[in-house]
């Protein structure tokens, strides 16, 4: 079915969406630094490359752009073509660097805003998260006066992009949603029905265990989605709060309420270790990829990965005859009560590293309007937040929307934290291999960070 745009996020509970899954960026240095991003230079495009009546062209400037080496999918592939293939139109180029994922990424960008050396725009997590994780706020540009500004809900724009008052970045690529994704056809093979609570889905995992399949695949050597399976543990706190998303966060990030207080979220970190002690997680999961986890659950060879429906974006790209062989259902809880949780794009912004700021903005009003969008959506299906492009969704998205839609919906319980709180997906990991005792003890090092980053801002609240 058509989709849009996501118009009425605000409407689930009062709760206004924000950013989530991210994978934290320790913020400290190191001395790495890969695809030197000068600023926008200059390239004279001829007749050869764009007709113009034999006459030719004035110099067209190509901007940088970095990203994450996961974020560049189908959909950035078609748009990128479509801008450099079409310069004399746009008045600019694409030059398009990326960096690897999770926490290396993080910590390269952490290198290059210290050493000042950024690209002309930057598609990154979001003006609050590079404020608190990374102190390059000063680093990004104010934008004013986008004419693609009113294809957008303003109250999405206000609470995700933009930030102390100011606009510094627009959405870029799809709004996530998390859950169990599976292979229809090992379901369908097996009799098996969608679980609908915990022990149902542990359930599920011992036949699929039987019939000689990998129930869950765990991508442990890209070490950022290790932690999805405990994320709805968080929810689960919310929800039993009897708060609004944005409440519940007020009390920790004033230190009213800690991290080891959420009784769920260590229920959910124990039992995603459970998994694995069960023998219903892939054997090899610290040595295998995220790469490995999309092909496993297109082949068959795992029936389950636990993960945002940007992996769906990934199969579309890479195995585009299969992605509708791929559904969606919510994690189970204990409880029975499921949700799934969302996380809103990521922004794209213009670094002050831009020489020509004027056209920094005239580049990236074009790649979030609705025409470039409409490039971007035909080539990756999926959740976007421009509300004049038109789109058909892949059947695993369409499940979790229909979640969505119900209003079993939580905002993502990462990116809403006042102060760094540490590497949760490497304690994690630390706990599956035996160097961290409990559940418990990893929880526990996040308030130990939240406090120690707390204390150096001078924070009263953490003063005794």
């Amino acid at each position: 079915a058509g989709f849009g745009c996501l118009a009425s996020f605000t409407n689930y509970g009062g709760v206004i969406m924000k950013q989530g899954l991210k994978k934290i960026c320790g913020c400290f240095l190191i001395l790495i630094m890969a695809f030197p991003t000068g600023a926008c230079s200059t390239q004279h495009i001829f007749p050869s490359d764009h007709h113009t009546g034999g006459q030719q062209q004035s110099a067209v400037k190509t901007l940088s752009l970095l990203m994450y080496t996961d974020w560049y999918n189908s959909g950035w592939n078609a748009l990128e073509k479509y801008i450099n293939t079409n310069p004399g139109k746009l008045g600019f180029k694409l030059d398009i660097q990326k960096i690897a994922g999770g926490d290396q990424g993080n910590n390269i960008l952490t290198v290059k805003i210290a050493s000042d050396d950024l690209p002309d725009l930057l598609q990154y997590y979001g003006p609050s998260w590079i404020d608190v994780n990374c102190n390059g706020l000063d680093k990004i540009v104010e934008l004013d006066g986008l004419e693609s500004l009113n294809q957008y809900d303003q109250n999405i724009i206000d609470a995700e992009y933009r930030y102390k008052g100011k606009l510094y970045a627009m959405p870029i690529g799809e709004t996530a949603l998390m859950g169990v994704f599976y292979n229809k056809k090992i379901f369908s093979n097996l009799g098996l029905s969608i679980p609908q609570n915990w022990d149902e889905f542990l359930q599920t995992c011992e036949n699929i265990k039987n019939a000689g399949i990998t129930p869950v695949f765990y991508a442990g050597k890209d070490i950022w989605t290790l932690q999805t399976v405990a994320h709805m543990g968080f929810t689960q706190d919310i929800l039993e709060s009897g708060k609004s998303s944005d409440e519940f966060w007020k009390l920790i990030n004033t230190n009213k309420r800690k991290y080891i207080d959420n009784k769920n979220f260590i229920d959910m970190i124990q039992k995603s270790k459970d998994l694995i002690d069960l023998g219903y997680v892939n054997s090899t999961y610290l040595n295998d990829s995220w790469d490995d986890a999309q092909k496993a659950l297109v082949d068959g060879t795992a029936a389950m990965h636990i993960c945002g429906n940007w992996v769906i974006s990934l199969i579309n790209t890479k195995y585009p005859d299969e992605v509708d062989g791929i559904g969606a259902f919510p994690e189970p809880m204990p409880n029975g009560d499921n949700y799934v949780n969302m996380s809103l794009p990521t922004s794209i912004s213009i670094t002050t590293n831009c020489k020509d700021i004027d056209l920094g903005k005239k580049a990236l009003d074009y790649i979030v309007s609705k025409e470039a969008q409409q490039i971007y959506v035909d080539a990756q299906p999926g959740l976007y937040l421009n509300r004049e492009i038109k789109n058909h969704l892949p059947s695993a998205t369409e499940d979790l929307k229909e979640v969505m839609d119900s209003g079993k919906v939580m905002k993502q319980w990462q990116s809403n934290e006042l102060y760094p709180y540490g590497q949760f997906e490497v304690n994690i990991t630390k706990f599956y291999i035996g160097e961290i005792d409990s559940a418990e003890e990893v929880v526990r090092l996040l308030d130990t960070e939240t406090g120690r980053n707390a204390k150096a801002k001078g924070d009263p609240n953490w003063e005794n």
